[in-house]
């Protein structure tokens, strides 16, 4: 059974991937599940697929930060081909993306010079869109 939590009761503690896999985070009235992890955050979503929680795998708390300064600063015709997200509480609530890994959706070629300039760190959004959600990718390559 997984242990559920308050997304703002997690300070300074270092989560492991056997930890994040059994917790349950409670946010805004919904609980968010294990979803998958990167470099250094594990991500929850939500129940219906349309929210996820970044969470940090430690208390650095940079990631998040610079993660919402990129999305904040950002023009929007950049914006548009980022996942929506925004900064809760020090953690960052982004919407759901399918991300290619697990999509198995053949890309056209400009998706394919999309995903590779976002070192592969895109998805689809419940629009059907290619985005980026791991925003200090975003077309670095």
């Amino acid at each position: 059974m997984s242990k559920i939590i308050m997304v703002q009761d997690i300070v300074e503690k270092k989560i492991t991937l056997s930890e994040a896999k059994q917790m349950g985070i409670m946010h805004e009235g919904e609980i968010f599940s294990y979803f998958d992890e990167g470099l250094t955050r594990h991500v929850f979503a939500n129940e219906d697929n349309t929210k996820v929680i970044k969470l940090e795998q430690s208390n650095i708390g940079t990631f998040n930060e610079l993660e919402d300064k990129i999305y904040r600063n950002a023009k929007d015709e950049h914006k548009a081909k980022m996942a929506k997200t925004k900064l809760v509480n020090g953690f960052i609530e982004q919407e759901f993306v399918m991300p290619i890994k697990f999509g198995g959706i053949k890309l056209t070629m400009a998706q394919v010079r999309f995903a590779t300039s976002c070192r592969n760190e895109v998805g689809f959004n419940k629009e059907g869109e290619l985005v980026c959600f791991d925003l200090d990718e975003y077309k670095k390559y």
